[in-house]
Protein backbone atom coordinates (compact mmCIF):
# COMPACT_ATOMS: atom_id res chain seq x y z
CA UNK A 1 0.00 0.00 0.00
CA UNK A 2 1.47 3.39 -0.77
CA UNK A 3 1.78 6.15 2.09
CA UNK A 4 0.33 9.54 1.23
CA UNK A 5 2.46 11.58 2.72
CA UNK A 6 0.95 15.43 0.36
CA UNK A 7 -1.55 16.02 3.20
CA UNK A 8 1.08 15.88 6.13
CA UNK A 9 3.03 17.69 4.20
CA UNK A 10 1.16 20.43 3.02
CA UNK A 11 0.11 21.01 6.84
CA UNK A 12 3.42 21.30 7.71
CA UNK A 13 4.12 23.99 4.78
CA UNK A 14 1.28 25.62 5.89
CA UNK A 15 2.06 25.75 9.41
CA UNK A 16 5.89 26.88 8.62
CA UNK A 17 4.69 29.67 6.77
CA UNK A 18 2.36 30.56 10.32
CA UNK A 19 5.30 30.40 11.92
CA UNK A 20 7.36 33.04 9.79
CA UNK A 21 4.70 35.70 9.64
CA UNK A 22 5.98 38.78 11.12
CA UNK A 23 2.14 39.92 11.56
CA UNK A 24 1.17 36.98 13.76
CA UNK A 25 -0.09 38.21 17.24
CA UNK A 26 2.17 36.49 19.71
CA UNK A 27 1.61 38.11 22.65
CA UNK A 28 -1.11 39.39 24.94
CA UNK A 29 0.19 42.88 25.00
CA UNK A 30 1.67 44.36 21.48
CA UNK A 31 4.74 46.86 22.29
CA UNK A 32 5.83 48.94 20.24
CA UNK A 33 9.83 49.27 20.11
CA UNK A 34 10.89 52.99 19.26
CA UNK A 35 14.27 53.11 19.81
CA UNK A 36 14.98 52.56 16.20
CA UNK A 37 12.46 55.01 14.62
CA UNK A 38 14.67 58.53 14.48
CA UNK A 39 13.17 61.90 15.61
CA UNK A 40 14.39 65.01 13.20
CA UNK A 41 13.26 68.49 14.01
CA UNK A 42 15.02 70.88 12.24
CA UNK A 43 16.11 74.11 14.27
CA UNK A 44 15.27 72.48 17.39
CA UNK A 45 15.92 74.83 20.20
CA UNK A 46 14.91 72.73 23.32
CA UNK A 47 15.99 69.63 24.99
CA UNK A 48 13.22 67.18 26.91
CA UNK A 49 14.48 66.51 30.18
CA UNK A 50 11.25 64.09 30.82
CA UNK A 51 8.27 62.50 29.89
CA UNK A 52 5.58 63.09 32.55
CA UNK A 53 2.28 61.35 31.89
CA UNK A 54 -0.84 62.82 32.75
CA UNK A 55 -4.12 61.10 30.87
CA UNK A 56 -6.75 60.12 32.59
CA UNK A 57 -6.45 56.38 31.65
CA UNK A 58 -2.70 55.20 31.76
CA UNK A 59 -3.21 51.16 31.06
CA UNK A 60 -2.16 51.50 27.69
CA UNK A 61 -2.33 53.50 24.95
CA UNK A 62 -4.71 52.21 22.18
CA UNK A 63 -5.60 48.86 20.08
CA UNK A 64 -4.00 47.43 17.23
CA UNK A 65 -4.78 44.40 14.37
CA UNK A 66 -2.56 41.69 14.00
CA UNK A 67 -2.22 38.53 12.07
CA UNK A 68 -3.99 36.96 9.14
CA UNK A 69 -7.37 37.54 11.15
CA UNK A 70 -6.71 40.75 12.61
CA UNK A 71 -7.22 39.85 15.72
CA UNK A 72 -7.36 42.89 18.15
CA UNK A 73 -4.27 43.58 20.64
CA UNK A 74 -3.71 46.17 23.08
CA UNK A 75 -0.82 48.27 22.54
CA UNK A 76 1.74 49.65 24.95
CA UNK A 77 5.38 50.99 26.26
CA UNK A 78 7.20 49.50 28.00
CA UNK A 79 8.17 49.47 30.59
CA UNK A 80 6.27 52.66 31.13
CA UNK A 81 4.76 54.80 28.94
CA UNK A 82 6.79 57.78 30.46
CA UNK A 83 9.59 56.06 30.43
CA UNK A 84 9.93 54.80 27.53
CA UNK A 85 9.17 58.15 25.64
CA UNK A 86 11.69 59.86 27.70
CA UNK A 87 14.74 57.54 27.03
CA UNK A 88 13.58 57.80 23.57
CA UNK A 89 13.51 61.54 22.67
CA UNK A 90 16.98 61.94 24.75
CA UNK A 91 18.51 58.98 22.71
CA UNK A 92 17.01 61.10 19.94
CA UNK A 93 17.84 64.55 20.53
CA UNK A 94 20.46 64.74 23.02
CA UNK A 95 21.41 67.75 24.63
CA UNK A 96 23.28 70.82 23.74
CA UNK A 97 24.37 73.72 25.69
CA UNK A 98 21.98 76.13 23.88
CA UNK A 99 19.20 74.25 24.46
CA UNK A 100 16.54 75.37 26.87
CA UNK A 101 15.19 72.74 29.15
CA UNK A 102 11.76 71.73 28.85
CA UNK A 103 9.36 69.30 30.16
CA UNK A 104 6.43 67.16 28.45
CA UNK A 105 3.39 66.59 30.03
CA UNK A 106 1.45 63.94 28.00
CA UNK A 107 -2.26 64.39 28.01
CA UNK A 108 -3.41 61.78 25.25
CA UNK A 109 -1.56 59.35 23.58
CA UNK A 110 -3.88 56.89 21.21
CA UNK A 111 -3.79 54.40 18.85
CA UNK A 112 -6.07 53.18 16.43
CA UNK A 113 -6.82 50.78 12.93
CA UNK A 114 -9.27 50.89 10.97
CA UNK A 115 -9.74 47.64 8.44
CA UNK A 116 -11.55 47.65 5.28
CA UNK A 117 -11.55 44.94 2.84
CA UNK A 118 -8.26 45.27 1.10
CA UNK A 119 -6.58 48.13 3.15
CA UNK A 120 -5.97 49.16 6.94
CA UNK A 121 -5.56 52.76 8.18
CA UNK A 122 -3.24 53.73 10.82
CA UNK A 123 -3.70 56.84 13.29
CA UNK A 124 -2.07 58.45 16.10
CA UNK A 125 -3.59 60.82 18.26
CA UNK A 126 -1.18 62.92 20.55
CA UNK A 127 -1.46 66.00 22.61
CA UNK A 128 0.93 67.75 25.38
CA UNK A 129 1.89 70.53 27.18
CA UNK A 130 5.60 72.21 27.41
CA UNK A 131 6.52 73.30 31.17
CA UNK A 132 10.55 75.14 30.25
CA UNK A 133 12.80 74.91 33.24
CA UNK A 134 13.71 78.33 34.94
CA UNK A 135 15.91 78.88 37.81
CA UNK A 136 12.16 78.98 40.09
CA UNK A 137 10.85 76.00 38.41
CA UNK A 138 8.66 75.04 35.77
CA UNK A 139 6.72 77.25 33.85
CA UNK A 140 3.88 76.67 31.42
CA UNK A 141 4.79 77.62 27.78
CA UNK A 142 2.97 75.92 25.46
CA UNK A 143 -0.37 73.31 24.40
CA UNK A 144 0.39 71.28 21.36
CA UNK A 145 -1.68 68.51 19.53
CA UNK A 146 -1.35 66.43 16.34
CA UNK A 147 -2.86 63.71 14.70
CA UNK A 148 -0.91 61.52 12.28
CA UNK A 149 -2.83 59.07 9.73
CA UNK A 150 -1.06 56.60 7.15
CA UNK A 151 -2.36 53.69 5.06
CA UNK A 152 -1.17 50.13 3.90
CA UNK A 153 -2.01 46.34 3.60
CA UNK A 154 -0.70 46.07 7.06
CA UNK A 155 -0.04 49.26 9.46
CA UNK A 156 0.63 48.11 12.45
CA UNK A 157 4.51 48.33 12.08
CA UNK A 158 4.12 52.51 11.29
CA UNK A 159 2.58 53.54 15.03
CA UNK A 160 6.24 53.96 15.73
CA UNK A 161 7.10 56.29 12.75
CA UNK A 162 3.70 57.74 12.39
CA UNK A 163 4.25 58.63 16.54
CA UNK A 164 7.70 60.38 15.13
CA UNK A 165 5.90 62.35 13.54
CA UNK A 166 3.61 63.59 15.80
CA UNK A 167 6.01 64.19 18.18
CA UNK A 168 8.36 66.52 15.84
CA UNK A 169 5.30 68.40 14.80
CA UNK A 170 4.77 69.34 18.36
CA UNK A 171 8.10 69.78 19.57
CA UNK A 172 8.27 71.95 16.56
CA UNK A 173 6.12 74.40 17.54
CA UNK A 174 8.33 75.23 20.56
CA UNK A 175 10.36 77.60 17.88
CA UNK A 176 7.45 80.20 18.61
CA UNK A 177 7.83 80.74 22.10
CA UNK A 178 9.43 83.93 22.94
CA UNK A 179 12.21 83.06 25.80
CA UNK A 180 12.92 86.37 26.73
CA UNK A 181 9.06 87.31 26.87
CA UNK A 182 7.63 84.79 28.69
CA UNK A 183 3.89 85.46 30.68
CA UNK A 184 4.62 85.85 34.54
CA UNK A 185 2.91 83.21 36.18
CA UNK A 186 3.48 81.00 39.05
CA UNK A 187 6.19 77.79 38.88
CA UNK A 188 5.80 74.47 39.25
CA UNK A 189 7.95 71.80 41.18
CA UNK A 190 9.00 69.05 39.64
CA UNK A 191 6.82 66.95 42.36
CA UNK A 192 4.05 69.00 41.31
CA UNK A 193 4.67 68.75 37.37
CA UNK A 194 4.97 65.09 38.03
CA UNK A 195 1.56 64.69 39.98
CA UNK A 196 -0.70 66.49 37.08
CA UNK A 197 -3.66 64.32 36.05
CA UNK A 198 -3.06 62.70 38.96
CA UNK A 199 -5.63 61.81 41.77
CA UNK A 200 -4.48 62.59 45.03
CA UNK A 201 -2.89 58.73 45.80
CA UNK A 202 -4.93 57.72 49.67
CA UNK A 203 -2.93 56.86 52.48
CA UNK A 204 -3.42 53.57 52.27
CA UNK A 205 -3.31 51.34 54.89
CA UNK A 206 -3.56 47.57 53.72
CA UNK A 207 -1.68 45.56 56.48
CA UNK A 208 0.39 44.06 53.94
CA UNK A 209 1.83 47.05 53.06
CA UNK A 210 2.15 48.37 56.17
CA UNK A 211 2.98 45.51 58.21
CA UNK A 212 7.00 44.77 59.12
CA UNK A 213 6.49 41.28 59.55
CA UNK A 214 4.56 38.59 57.33
CA UNK A 215 4.09 35.85 59.15
CA UNK A 216 5.17 32.26 57.25
CA UNK A 217 1.76 30.52 56.05
CA UNK A 218 -0.62 30.78 53.09
CA UNK A 219 -2.96 33.35 52.06
CA UNK A 220 -6.57 31.67 51.07
CA UNK A 221 -7.91 34.63 49.42
CA UNK A 222 -6.87 37.93 48.28
CA UNK A 223 -8.10 39.81 50.96
CA UNK A 224 -6.16 37.56 53.57
CA UNK A 225 -3.05 38.50 51.69
CA UNK A 226 -4.04 42.51 51.82
CA UNK A 227 -4.68 41.95 55.67
CA UNK A 228 -1.66 40.22 55.93
CA UNK A 229 -3.38 37.56 57.98
CA UNK A 230 -2.45 33.98 56.10
CA UNK A 231 -3.56 30.75 57.43
CA UNK A 232 0.04 30.20 59.42
CA UNK A 233 2.09 27.44 58.62
CA UNK A 234 5.17 27.22 60.70
CA UNK A 235 6.19 24.00 59.02
CA UNK A 236 5.43 25.76 54.95
CA UNK A 237 8.56 24.30 52.99
CA UNK A 238 9.27 25.45 49.03
CA UNK A 239 10.71 23.21 46.88
CA UNK A 240 12.27 24.70 43.61
CA UNK A 241 13.94 23.82 40.36
CA UNK A 242 15.71 25.68 37.90
CA UNK A 243 13.75 26.76 34.72
CA UNK A 244 15.22 26.39 31.67
CA UNK A 245 12.71 27.32 29.00
CA UNK A 246 13.81 29.97 26.94
CA UNK A 247 13.20 33.53 28.50
CA UNK A 248 13.15 32.42 31.74
CA UNK A 249 16.65 31.45 32.88
CA UNK A 250 17.94 32.22 35.68
CA UNK A 251 14.59 32.05 37.69
CA UNK A 252 13.31 28.85 40.09
CA UNK A 253 10.02 27.05 39.79
CA UNK A 254 8.31 27.20 43.20
CA UNK A 255 6.20 24.71 44.94
CA UNK A 256 5.11 25.38 48.29
CA UNK A 257 4.69 22.18 50.80
CA UNK A 258 3.31 21.35 53.80
CA UNK A 259 4.27 18.14 56.02
CA UNK A 260 0.91 16.08 55.55
CA UNK A 261 0.10 12.61 56.71
CA UNK A 262 0.41 10.95 53.10
CA UNK A 263 2.96 8.63 51.36
CA UNK A 264 5.15 11.06 50.41
CA UNK A 265 5.13 13.09 53.90
CA UNK A 266 4.02 16.49 52.10
CA UNK A 267 1.38 17.65 50.23
CA UNK A 268 1.28 20.85 47.52
CA UNK A 269 -0.66 24.01 48.10
CA UNK A 270 -2.09 23.95 44.57
CA UNK A 271 -5.25 26.31 44.98
CA UNK A 272 -3.98 28.94 47.32
CA UNK A 273 -4.06 32.85 46.27
CA UNK A 274 -0.40 33.12 47.29
CA UNK A 275 1.77 31.96 50.42
CA UNK A 276 4.59 33.69 52.66
CA UNK A 277 7.83 32.21 53.42
CA UNK A 278 8.28 34.63 56.41
CA UNK A 279 10.19 37.19 53.99
CA UNK A 280 9.31 37.05 50.60
CA UNK A 281 5.54 36.91 49.38
CA UNK A 282 4.10 34.95 46.09
CA UNK A 283 0.81 34.73 44.33
CA UNK A 284 -0.79 31.97 42.72
CA UNK A 285 -0.63 32.87 38.67
CA UNK A 286 -1.55 30.42 35.77
CA UNK A 287 -0.74 27.42 37.58
CA UNK A 288 2.68 28.87 39.10
CA UNK A 289 3.93 30.60 41.85
CA UNK A 290 5.54 33.97 41.39
CA UNK A 291 7.45 36.64 43.74
CA UNK A 292 5.48 39.31 43.94
CA UNK A 293 7.69 42.74 44.36
CA UNK A 294 6.40 46.42 45.87
CA UNK A 295 6.00 48.91 43.78
CA UNK A 296 4.98 52.17 45.28
CA UNK A 297 1.56 51.25 46.76
CA UNK A 298 1.27 48.11 44.01
CA UNK A 299 2.84 44.95 43.71
CA UNK A 300 4.35 43.62 40.41
CA UNK A 301 5.02 40.29 39.51
CA UNK A 302 6.69 38.41 36.14
CA UNK A 303 4.28 35.93 35.25
CA UNK A 304 3.31 33.52 32.64
CA UNK A 305 1.82 34.32 29.39
CA UNK A 306 -1.43 32.01 28.63
CA UNK A 307 -1.51 30.63 25.21
CA UNK A 308 -2.60 34.07 22.74
CA UNK A 309 -5.78 33.66 21.08
CA UNK A 310 -4.50 35.70 18.11
CA UNK A 311 -1.99 32.92 17.72
CA UNK A 312 -4.23 30.27 18.59
CA UNK A 313 -7.17 31.65 15.75
CA UNK A 314 -4.75 32.03 12.95
CA UNK A 315 -2.89 29.07 13.37
CA UNK A 316 -6.10 27.15 13.62
CA UNK A 317 -6.84 28.78 9.98
CA UNK A 318 -4.11 27.98 7.92
CA UNK A 319 -3.18 24.37 9.62
CA UNK A 320 -6.53 22.91 11.25
CA UNK A 321 -6.95 21.41 15.11
CA UNK A 322 -3.42 20.72 15.07
CA UNK A 323 -2.03 23.78 14.02
CA UNK A 324 -4.04 25.71 16.88
CA UNK A 325 -2.35 23.22 19.69
CA UNK A 326 0.91 23.97 18.25
CA UNK A 327 0.55 27.44 18.44
CA UNK A 328 -0.74 27.65 21.63
CA UNK A 329 2.28 25.39 23.00
CA UNK A 330 4.14 28.01 20.69
CA UNK A 331 2.11 31.66 22.40
CA UNK A 332 1.78 30.32 26.12
CA UNK A 333 4.75 30.30 28.81
CA UNK A 334 6.40 33.24 27.99
CA UNK A 335 7.34 36.04 30.50
CA UNK A 336 4.90 39.07 31.04
CA UNK A 337 4.93 41.54 33.08
CA UNK A 338 1.67 42.11 35.64
CA UNK A 339 0.70 44.39 38.21
CA UNK A 340 -1.38 43.51 41.36
CA UNK A 341 -4.11 46.36 41.97
CA UNK A 342 -4.50 46.01 46.01
CA UNK A 343 -7.94 48.11 45.84
CA UNK A 344 -9.56 45.56 43.74
CA UNK A 345 -7.23 42.18 43.90
CA UNK A 346 -7.43 42.27 39.68
CA UNK A 347 -4.23 41.68 38.10
CA UNK A 348 -3.56 43.38 34.33
CA UNK A 349 -0.49 43.10 31.75
CA UNK A 350 0.16 46.94 31.67
CA UNK A 351 2.65 48.49 33.32
CA UNK A 352 0.77 51.22 34.09
CA UNK A 353 -2.35 49.27 35.24
CA UNK A 354 -2.42 49.73 38.84
CA UNK A 355 -2.57 54.18 38.01
CA UNK A 356 -5.89 53.29 36.03
CA UNK A 357 -8.32 55.45 37.88
CA UNK A 358 -11.10 53.57 39.56
CA UNK A 359 -14.65 55.12 39.82
CA UNK A 360 -14.87 56.63 43.18
CA UNK A 361 -18.39 54.40 44.34
CA UNK A 362 -19.04 51.13 44.73
CA UNK A 363 -23.22 50.48 45.08
CA UNK A 364 -23.97 47.40 46.66
CA UNK A 365 -27.80 45.74 46.70
CA UNK A 366 -28.45 43.97 49.89
CA UNK A 367 -32.04 42.43 49.38
CA UNK A 368 -34.37 40.02 51.20
CA UNK A 369 -36.59 37.68 49.61
CA UNK A 370 -39.53 35.26 51.03
CA UNK A 371 -38.23 34.41 54.64
CA UNK A 372 -38.96 31.77 57.13
CA UNK A 373 -38.13 34.04 59.68
CA UNK A 374 -40.77 37.08 60.59
CA UNK A 375 -40.34 40.79 61.05
CA UNK A 376 -37.09 43.11 59.66
CA UNK A 377 -34.12 42.44 60.56
CA UNK A 378 -31.46 45.03 60.99
CA UNK A 379 -28.20 45.34 58.30
CA UNK A 380 -24.96 46.68 59.37
CA UNK A 381 -22.33 47.51 57.40
CA UNK A 382 -18.88 47.64 58.94
CA UNK A 383 -20.02 47.67 62.59
CA UNK A 384 -23.12 50.31 61.26
CA UNK A 385 -26.83 50.09 60.44
CA UNK A 386 -27.30 50.80 57.03
CA UNK A 387 -31.05 49.11 56.43
CA UNK A 388 -34.15 47.54 57.83
CA UNK A 389 -35.47 44.95 55.65
CA UNK A 390 -38.44 43.17 55.91
CA UNK A 391 -39.49 40.19 52.89
CA UNK A 392 -39.39 41.32 49.67
CA UNK A 393 -37.32 44.29 50.24
CA UNK A 394 -33.89 45.78 49.24
CA UNK A 395 -31.30 49.12 49.73
CA UNK A 396 -28.73 50.37 47.73
CA UNK A 397 -25.89 51.81 49.35
CA UNK A 398 -23.32 53.69 47.85
CA UNK A 399 -19.83 52.67 48.83
CA UNK A 400 -16.52 54.63 48.97
CA UNK A 401 -14.17 52.73 51.27
CA UNK A 402 -11.22 51.69 49.34
CA UNK A 403 -9.04 50.96 51.91
CA UNK A 404 -10.78 48.11 53.71
CA UNK A 405 -13.64 45.58 52.41
CA UNK A 406 -17.13 45.57 52.66
CA UNK A 407 -18.12 43.75 55.72
CA UNK A 408 -21.64 43.13 56.54
CA UNK A 409 -23.94 41.61 59.07
CA UNK A 410 -27.45 41.02 60.55
CA UNK A 411 -27.64 41.87 63.88
CA UNK A 412 -29.66 39.29 65.26
CA UNK A 413 -27.12 37.05 63.87
CA UNK A 414 -23.74 38.16 64.89
CA UNK A 415 -20.49 36.77 64.81
CA UNK A 416 -21.65 35.37 60.66
CA UNK A 417 -20.78 37.98 58.20
CA UNK A 418 -19.54 38.05 55.43
CA UNK A 419 -16.51 40.56 53.72
CA UNK A 420 -15.62 41.24 49.88
CA UNK A 421 -14.17 44.16 48.02
CA UNK A 422 -17.12 45.68 45.82
CA UNK A 423 -16.70 46.27 42.08
CA UNK A 424 -16.32 50.20 42.01
CA UNK A 425 -17.69 51.64 38.94
CA UNK A 426 -20.46 48.74 39.06
CA UNK A 427 -22.60 46.85 41.30
CA UNK A 428 -22.30 44.16 43.68
CA UNK A 429 -25.29 42.20 45.08
CA UNK A 430 -25.86 40.75 48.83
CA UNK A 431 -28.84 38.36 49.71
CA UNK A 432 -30.29 37.82 53.16
CA UNK A 433 -30.61 34.15 53.75
CA UNK A 434 -33.87 32.97 53.95
CA UNK A 435 -33.44 30.91 57.45
CA UNK A 436 -30.66 33.47 58.46
CA UNK A 437 -31.61 32.20 62.42
CA UNK A 438 -29.85 28.92 61.55
CA UNK A 439 -26.66 28.69 62.88
CA UNK A 440 -24.95 26.19 61.06
CA UNK A 441 -25.63 28.43 57.91
CA UNK A 442 -24.38 31.43 55.97
CA UNK A 443 -26.70 34.29 57.29
CA UNK A 444 -25.66 36.33 54.60
CA UNK A 445 -24.70 35.47 50.76
CA UNK A 446 -22.95 37.36 47.98
CA UNK A 447 -25.05 36.74 44.67
CA UNK A 448 -23.62 37.00 40.98
CA UNK A 449 -24.78 39.95 38.86
CA UNK A 450 -26.94 37.72 36.73
CA UNK A 451 -28.90 36.37 39.93
CA UNK A 452 -28.70 39.51 42.05
CA UNK A 453 -30.51 41.53 38.90
CA UNK A 454 -33.08 39.11 38.28
CA UNK A 455 -34.23 39.20 42.06
CA UNK A 456 -34.26 42.28 42.61
CA UNK A 457 -36.23 42.87 39.15
CA UNK A 458 -38.84 39.89 40.96
CA UNK A 459 -38.93 42.09 44.16
CA UNK A 460 -39.57 45.18 41.70
CA UNK A 461 -42.33 43.46 40.29
CA UNK A 462 -43.68 42.13 43.39
CA UNK A 463 -43.80 45.69 44.76
CA UNK A 464 -46.00 46.92 41.92
CA UNK A 465 -48.52 44.79 42.29
CA UNK A 466 -48.58 44.89 45.61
Amino acid sequence: MKKCYAPLLFLLLLLACWLGLPTVARAQVYYLELNKTPITVPGRAVTVEQVFDARPRRAGIGTVHRGLNNIPQRADLRPSVAQALTSWVQAQLPARSTDHPVALVLRELKLTEEISAFSEKARVELALDVYARLPDGYHYVLSAAEQVESKGMETTAQHPGNLAQALQRCLAQCQTIAWEKLPAQSALTLAELEQLGHAPAPTLTYAILSDSVRPKGYYPTFLAFRNNQPVTEPALTMETTPRTAKGWEGTQEVVPTLAAVSSNGKDALRKAWGFSDGQQVYILHNRHYQPLVRSGNEFRFVGFNLADPGAVGTAGYLAGPLGGAIAAAATSGRPGDYTLNMVTGGVSPFADAGTTPLADTATIYVYRRASSVPGSVRVLLNGTAVAELGEYQFVAIPYTDKLREASFCLQTAAGRCMSFIPAFGGSSYVEVARNFADATKPALEKANEKKGVFDLRVIRARTKTL
